[in-house]
């Protein structure tokens, strides 16, 4: 009698034991699949971080005794504004100049040239700390001659160039706990007007010593022909 039913019961177990494996195939197959679109997720992802780091502007410098720093062009929004029209921005990004200048309350002062032309360029102040930046338009010169600290005030001297006979001077003092600039008083326009040459300053307590040519007419050809050792000495106190 069993051995009537053993054909059928045979082919009742292949077909079972086939079915049983098709049903392992199907499930090994999503999870195949699932694990295929994530790995193309991480490395779409992947390719997003890499293209925007490419994207991302930045400026290069040397800190004395740190790590070099990177800034981003976005956390200074004059620049990031600036660079706006340029098709190519990082050739322009490359044709300005940053130099460290100090450290004060453990904040870094930075001077960057930018939207520089044959003779003059524009010198924007950067204050970091902690990976947060402030900006401020300070001149519109050739060169900084040098800065001069007295606590919380910085008083900076500019040069322009007329040629290669000439030059004339500015004077611009920075408040840096309100990292904003002090205009001269009425008496002493003369030192922010780039009209005459000065060859100093310097601290004393709080009054600015400037060194400026003692002449009247700012002309071209008088400036050319000033006798360098005839000064007059400016103050400037600062409240």
């Amino acid at each position: 009698m069993m051995k009537r039913y053993l054909p059928i019961m045979f082919l009742i177990i292949c077909l079972s034991v086939s079915c049983h494996s098709k049903g392992n195939h199907l499930i090994l197959g999503d999870g195949g699949e699932k694990t295929h679109d994530a790995k193309l997720q991480n490395i779409s992802k992947d390719n997003g971080i890499q293209a925007n780091r490419e994207k991302e502007l930045l400026l290069q410098m040397k800190i004395p005794n740190q790590n070099p720093l990177s800034i981003s062009v976005d956390k200074i929004p004059i620049i990031n504004s600036y660079l706006e029209p340029f098709k190519d921005k990082k050739s322009e990004l490359n044709r300005m100049r940053i130099n460290y200048l100090f450290t004060n309350n453990q904040k870094e002062y930075i001077l960057l040239n930018y939207s520089c032309g044959t003779k003059l360029c524009n010198q924007l102040l950067l204050e970091h700390k902690d990976g947060e930046w402030q900006s401020l338009q300070i001149s519109e010169s050739s060169f900084l001659q040098f800065s001069k600290q007295n606590g919380e005030i910085a008083a900076f001297l500019f040069g322009r160039n007329e040629g290669s006979e000439v030059l004339r001077n500015q004077v611009v003092i920075v408040n840096l706990k309100k990292f904003e600039e002090i205009p001269p008083p009425e008496n002493l326009k003369i030192l922010s007007s780039f009209e005459y040459p000065i060859s100093m300053i310097e601290w004393n307590d709080d009054t600015l010593i400037a060194k400026v040519a003692n002449i009247d007419d700012t002309s071209f050809t008088n400036v050319k022909e000033w006798n360098k050792k005839t000064f007059k000495q400016l103050e400037w106190k600062v409240y």
